[in-house]
């Protein structure tokens, strides 16, 4: 029920806001675990963009390091957990307060990640961390900047290998164009597979 609330309203915030390209969405698996890995671009759109194309039940990975007030804070892990969604509370080598607190969110949101693939859903991840359009920090410096994709998304795959489930990465490419609306294309890739832990240099490049 909430991944079909969450969809609908995302629906019609992209039908609102934006004028959404989508090609090759048959590579994205219609059954069974997957991570879906694209680039960062829109705090807000790129998740809604996401949310309204895939037909499937769908996970994001959320950090909430952003989130200053605690209030506020535990609010949106509540939401999070209410929508089964992964949270991590460090990005990009950004710090909680306690090392100890960082360590426990990490094994939690691997936790909570390796379940949903056990449950045959997709997990939804941009290993950039920041996007290039964001209210409130980003280190990106204009609309063009790649950061580097973090390696935890292929960990996973790896991870959930080594307890017998095979998760394809399917790589997805996401467009701006400044207009009004916004002109948004979506490209997914073909699934990349890999299996153990000497491949995931090579799949990480591939993504």
């Amino acid at each position: 029920m909430a991944w079909r609330s969450l969809r609908a309203a995302s629906t019609r915030l992209v039908r609102k806001r934006v004028d959404l390209q989508v090609e090759n969405v048959e590579n994205l698996p219609p059954n069974g675990p997957v991570i879906i890995a694209a680039r960062h671009f829109h705090h807000l759109y790129d998740g809604a963009v996401m949310m309204s194309i895939v037909p499937r039940p769908l996970r994001i990975l959320v950090g909430l390091d952003w989130v200053r007030n605690p209030v506020g804070k535990v609010m949106m892990e509540r939401l999070c957990r209410a929508a089964s969604w992964p949270v991590v509370m460090g990005r990009g080598g950004t710090l909680p307060r306690h090392d100890r607190e960082k360590s426990r969110a990490l094994r939690q949101a691997i936790s909570d990640s390796l379940k949903t693939l056990r449950d045959g859903d997709a997990l939804m991840v941009f290993p950039e961390g920041y996007p290039n359009i964001d209210p409130g920090y980003t280190p990106k410096e204009d609309e063009s900047v790649f950061l580097p994709f973090q390696p935890g998304f292929v960990r996973l795959a790896t991870i959930a290998a080594s307890q017998g489930l095979r998760v394809p990465i399917v790589p997805v490419g996401l467009a701006y164009i400044r207009s009004e609306p916004w002109q948004v294309i979506v490209r997914f890739g073909e699934p990349i597979s890999l299996t153990h832990r000497h491949e995931e240099r090579s799949v990480l490049q591939q993504v």
